[in-house]
């Protein structure tokens, strides 16, 4: 049994627009943002998706309604199904906090030279950063890499009981769940990798195995 799984970024939000970091918390879309989803939806209307689903964030939950508001084959999929195992990692204090001041912290915290954020993802194996993070919260509620991942995974395996060989899936979610997905499953250089908001992931996903197809693409019409 094998399904496609159509992974898009949700649109930009004004964490986004702002540069901080934005995991849990839940900034609206930016008019940028709603265009994100509508060209997301537009690349995308030709697949016939057998499952929509969304992290259960709200800038997350309303790409994908724009995406399926523009979905000529999925007659009666109007909603996602919103599951709080893909939800954008948990940063803890460091939500709202702007991206470069945290990484250097975060930096300070794990004995590195001072690093953005983005120079975090890019010099560092993922899950460290993700233990990083939750190294340098003094409030110790940002979630480590052993954590995130193991929801990650009881996400992926909902979809494996609900689905059957050939569906087509959407699943809108977030940068940093798809690039750590990519290190993970992929190639760990695919992390130091931002993905485009609205950009598209094409994963195969079988009983035992993900495959990545394609990665970050907002250009192609499927």
């Amino acid at each position: 049994m094998s399904f496609n799984l159509y992974m898009v970024r949700h649109g930009q939000t004004f964490f986004n627009k702002y540069e901080r970091m934005q995991g849990w918390a839940d900034a609206p879309l930016t008019n940028q943002g709603v265009a994100d989803g509508y060209s997301a939806g537009a690349r995308l209307n030709n697949i016939r998706f057998s499952g929509a689903y969304s992290s259960d964030l709200t800038r997350a939950v309303r790409t994908a309604e724009e995406i399926l508001e523009r979905n000529r084959q999925s007659k009666g999929l109007t909603e996602p199904t919103q599951l709080f195992q893909f939800r954008e990692v948990f940063f803890g204090f460091f939500e709202g906090l702007p991206s470069d001041q945290s990484g250097k912290m975060v930096s300070e915290a794990i004995n590195q030279p001072e690093m953005s954020y983005a120079q975090l993802m890019q010099n560092i194996p993922y899950n460290e950063v993700l233990d990083g993070f939750r190294a340098a919260d003094p409030t110790d509620d940002a979630e480590d890499a052993e954590t995130f991942l193991a929801r990650l995974d009881n996400g992926l395996d909902i979809l494996r009981r609900e689905h059957r060989d050939g569906d087509n899936v959407l699943l809108v979610a977030h940068g940093s769940l798809i690039r750590n997905m990519a290190a993970r499953y992929a190639d760990p250089a695919l992390a130091g990798q931002k993905i485009t908001n609205g950009a598209v992931t094409l994963w195969e996903v079988d009983d035992e195995n993900i495959e990545l197809k394609v990665y970050n693409d907002n250009e192609r019409n499927w």
